[in-house]
């Protein structure tokens, strides 16, 4: 039984780190939104800034392939200078973080940053300018 106990504790022990760290990198910036800190990179192109954002499902995703989306991971692209974002790749997950599915869209254009939204949170947070 002390063994179990003791196994138990240090398998338990050996997640908390893990799941900590993942929690930092993850930066509440609106309802159910998150962006991944590490990952925030200043653009060569323009005056702009490149982002992960994971938003959880809020009954706005259908199913895809039978499957429930529980959030998506999407990389996403500001253009400080023109006020605009756009969305290259979006993945969609399960909520036992299993893949559903990725689209990719390469012909993606910029648009208008809505106030009120996660993007528009990032933008003037990153191009520190209001929208």
């Amino acid at each position: 039984m002390k063994k179990s106990l003791i196994i138990a504790i240090l398998v338990i022990s050996g997640f908390i780190p893990a799941i900590c760290k993942e929690s930092e990198q993850w930066e509440h910036i609106a309802p159910n939104n998150y962006v991944f800190k590490d990952g925030i990179m200043g653009l060569e192109n323009i005056y702009g800034y490149s982002f992960l954002l994971k938003s959880y499902n809020k009954g706005q995703y259908e199913p895809i392939n039978g499957k429930q989306v529980h959030y998506t991971l999407g990389q996403y692209e500001l253009n400080c200078a023109k006020r605009t974002y756009k969305i290259g790749v979006l993945d969609s997950y399960d909520e036992d973080d299993g893949f559903i599915n990725g689209d990719y869209n390469k012909y993606a254009q910029f648009q208008p940053i809505v106030e009120g939204t996660a993007i528009y949170v990032m933008a003037t947070k990153l191009c520190k300018i209001s929208i």
